[in-house]
């Protein structure tokens, strides 16, 4: 068992190693509290919903975070703990649930600027020589309160189908949630493979991630390569307006990723999406 946090101010503990039978417990309660303003199963198999880190529901997010990053780097749910739990109060999760099975498939978690920093922007200095003096050069990157840490992108191991686009429905949700709180730069520490293919996805329909100043690859939390990179929210939609067509003729035939990208780029299938505080 890992070490308890606090409850928080709603009397809800975060937990990265709840039973799992309380986490299909707690889907379920999740998709029934929405039924009315969820679509269709038979329309959309996966949906997303904006979930604030004090809500009962957001220990759905650490499980996935858990299992998947357990599997990938070994951080077990000890560690995940002590390496979030500043940053708890600050979290909001992007929650994405197949409704025909009921279960969570993946999350996406951005951390908001608070007393206890960006994790992403404070790893990166103490562990990648990140040039915080420099990034106040850059566009975007001069007011933390602007910024959202991408704290984690996890996906379980059975739902990384291409068709699924679990993460593109996840990075969806999160950028149109970005827009709306007038953010204007994400930051994240990423490992090096995934990096390669969300690149290929944000350099094609928007979002280029860049290394932050200063930064080069260095191991990070069980990642033997990981990479401080931000990127610059309003540049989004023109670019991957821009560079979609490109894309899908570069790309397309391979990953059979149209419907995904049509609903990235033209939000055709946001009503997936529920952006709320549950």
């Amino acid at each position: 068992m890992s070490e308890e946090l606090e409850p928080t101010e709603t009397g809800e503990v975060p937990t990265y190693d709840a039973a799992p039978e309380l986490i299909q417990e707690l889907t379920s309660q999740l998709l029934r509290e929405n039924t009315e303003i969820l679509p269709s199963a038979d329309e959309y198999r996966y949906v997303a919903i904006e979930v604030p880190g004090d809500s009962q529901f957001a220990n759905i997010g650490r499980h996935v975070e858990r299992v998947v990053f357990e599997q990938k780097f070994g951080n077990n749910a000890q560690q995940m703990t002590e390496e979030y739990s500043p940053y708890e109060k600050a979290s909001t999760f992007f929650i994405s649930v197949d409704q025909t099975t009921q279960q969570a498939t993946g999350v996406l978690r951005i951390i908001r600027n608070s007393s206890a920093g960006l994790k992403s922007w404070d790893d990166a200095k103490d562990s990648f020589r990140f040039v915080e003096e420099k990034a106040a050069e850059k566009k975007g990157l001069q007011d933390l309160d602007k910024i959202w840490d991408v704290g984690t992108i996890a996906v379980l191991p059975e739902h990384r189908a291409k068709e699924g686009a679990v993460s593109i429905l996840l990075e969806r949700a999160m950028y149109l949630s970005a827009m709306a709180h007038d953010i204007q730069a994400l930051t994240s520490i990423v490992d090096h493979k995934p990096l390669i293919k969300m690149r290929s996805t944000w350099r094609g329909v928007g979002i280029p991630f860049k290394a932050l100043p200063g930064t080069k690859p260095q191991p990070y939390l069980g990642s033997k390569k990981s990479h401080a990179v931000y990127g610059f929210v309003p540049e989004f939609y023109e670019k991957m307006s821009q560079h979609r067509e490109s894309f899908r003729g570069r790309m397309i035939a391979r990953y059979a990723l149209g419907d995904a990208l049509d609903r990235l780029v033209e939000g055709t299938a946001d009503e997936a999406i529920i952006l709320k505080s549950l």
